[in-house]
């Protein structure tokens, strides 16, 4: 199992240069049940859920405000509904920055969770682990399409993701009722994790003049090209 972990490390990261899917590009449909529903949008993720769903500007910006002065202690599934919302409303580079915190954590997750007591359908393990691929899968091409308009933006995001996530926090006190491996593995775990994601943005980089190519031939530059921006108040 260790030996399966450590080589997952080089993989979890993805480019996403395939054309994103075909309606708005500046809204990211979601159901990942019980967590999100767009639809409403309904939001379960605990004590931030009324202000994440509320269609109040003023009471979504002061949410994000607040989870942002709990940031270590977010849950991936709070930051990926984030990201979603974040992107919703116009705030696309903020969004990038919390989608790829959430995928940060969501990996280091399903890398420290002991597999051996991870349970079935409705446990809080079982629910939590493949919420993680979901939330990825199914707001990875909007948010992406959108970020890898502007690679060097991007990279910079990756790089603040990396510096941010240096130590590992109380995970037990993040996912109540889940099991992972000793506390002892996890500095060695995150810290592959960790330079794996700089590897990431370096492939990125180099990538660069590719990524623009193959976005212009598969549409999605000119998909996202009308998207624009609003600065988050005191973010990106």
């Amino acid at each position: 199992m260790r030996t399966l972990r450590y080589a997952l490390l080089g993989a979890v990261w993805l480019l996403a240069l395939a054309a994103a899917a075909s309606d708005d590009p500046g809204r990211i449909d979601a159901y990942v049940t019980p967590y999100y529903d767009s639809s409403g949008p309904v939001v379960n993720v605990g004590k931030y859920s009324s202000g994440l769903a509320s269609t109040n500007p003023a009471a979504f910006v002061a949410t994000i405000r607040r989870m942002k002065q709990d940031w270590n202690a977010l849950t991936f599934v709070e930051l990926y509904v984030g990201a979603i919302r974040l992107y919703d409303l116009g705030y696309r580079n903020e969004a990038t920055y919390w989608f790829y915190s959430a995928q940060y954590k969501g990996r280091q997750f399903g890398l420290m969770l002991d597999q051996k007591k991870i349970g079935g359908m409705g446990s809080p393990a079982f629910e939590l682990y493949h919420a993680q691929d979901a939330f990825f899968e199914l707001a990875g091409p909007k948010i992406n399409g959108f970020a890898y308009g502007n690679v060097d933006a991007l990279v910079s995001i990756l790089h603040r993701v990396q510096s941010g996530n240096r130590d590992v926090e109380n995970l037990r006190g993040a996912y109540p009722g889940v099991a992972f491996v000793p506390p002892s593995e996890w500095a060695g775990i995150n810290a592959g994790l960790n330079k794996s994601m700089g590897e990431f943005a370096a492939s990125v980089t180099k990538q660069k003049s590719q990524i623009e190519k193959e976005r212009a031939a598969n549409g999605t530059a000119a998909k996202f090209s009308s998207l624009r921006s609003r600065p988050f108040p005191g973010g990106l």
